[in-house]
């Protein structure tokens, strides 16, 4: 947060100084107002370059948001079918596997999820997921109760692999068309600064306040794009509440209908 209002302070006095010294006169202005049509022209295509990169970006990751929470809500319920589906199992083996059911989504909560940020996933957490592969394929094919459960689980046990994967390399940040309108996003912004002073800018007061005003909203939307690069991280990153309501939703089966 703070490195972001320390960009866009430093942007506001860079513009600043930079029309107080390179600012035109404003009888010069004045002589040179037949290009004004032709600068005005420019200055709207730069302007809606930078709004068509700025919309396409919000969408990509809107979207990406939205589906790594879609996600999370879709393994957290397969996690609890599965845990239903091993009602028919028989002891020990349906013990453990609800043991290491009941373990996965607190270790997605307190162990992987704060290293998404980072774009790592959690050993610990492939160790559970991997257990419980090795536990349900090991349950007996008979009687046709436990053969139906052990081929659902299977199925869920799938999903859920597909959907941490999903989430995983969601981690990792933009895909390439995301990072294109990320870098359209912030030349596009720079762009409708400089462009002004490179064309011939006044350096009267309302000016420079207006030019100001407008560096400190861009780096305001540049900052908050760079933010959102990430669905783990940043203003708006996604929280683990699919899988904190499972545990609670775990925990509060009774004992006798988990047999």
């Amino acid at each position: 947060m703070w490195t972001g209002l320390v960009i866009i302070l430093a942007s506001v006095v860079v513009t600043a100084i930079a029309l107080l010294l390179f600012g035109r006169s404003r009888a010069h202005d004045q002589a040179d107002d037949r290009d004004a049509d032709s600068r005005g022209f420019l200055g709207a295509v730069i302007s809606g370059l930078f709004i068509v990169a700025l919309a396409f970006y919000m969408v990509i990751v809107w979207e990406e948001g939205g589906a790594a929470e879609d996600n999370a809500a879709r393994e957290a319920a397969a996690v609890a079918d599965v845990y239903w589906q091993t009602a028919v199992v028989p002891q020990p083996q349906r013990d453990h596997i609800r043991s290491l059911l009941t373990e996965y989504p607190k270790l997605v909560v307190d162990q992987e999820w704060p290293k998404l940020a980072a774009g790592e996933p959690d050993d610990k957490t492939t160790e559970t997921l991997n257990s419980l592969h090795t536990e349900i394929l090991s349950l007996p094919t008979s009687p046709d109760q436990v053969k139906s459960a052990r081929e659902r689980s299977l199925e869920r046990m799938r999903e859920i692999t597909d959907l941490r994967r999903d989430r995983l390399d969601s981690a990792g940040g933009l895909d390439n068309t995301g990072r294109i309108m990320l870098i359209g996003t912030i030349a596009g912004a720079v762009a409708m600064i400089v462009f002004p002073m490179l064309i011939g800018f006044t350096a009267r007061k309302r000016h420079i306040l207006q030019m100001s005003l407008t560096s400190a909203v861009l780096a305001f939307v540049c900052v908050l794009c760079v933010g959102m690069t990430q669905p783990f991280d940043g203003w708006f990153r996604v929280q683990p509440e699919a899988f904190t309501s499972l545990t609670e939703e775990l925990a509060g089966i009774p004992v006798e209908e988990s047999r």
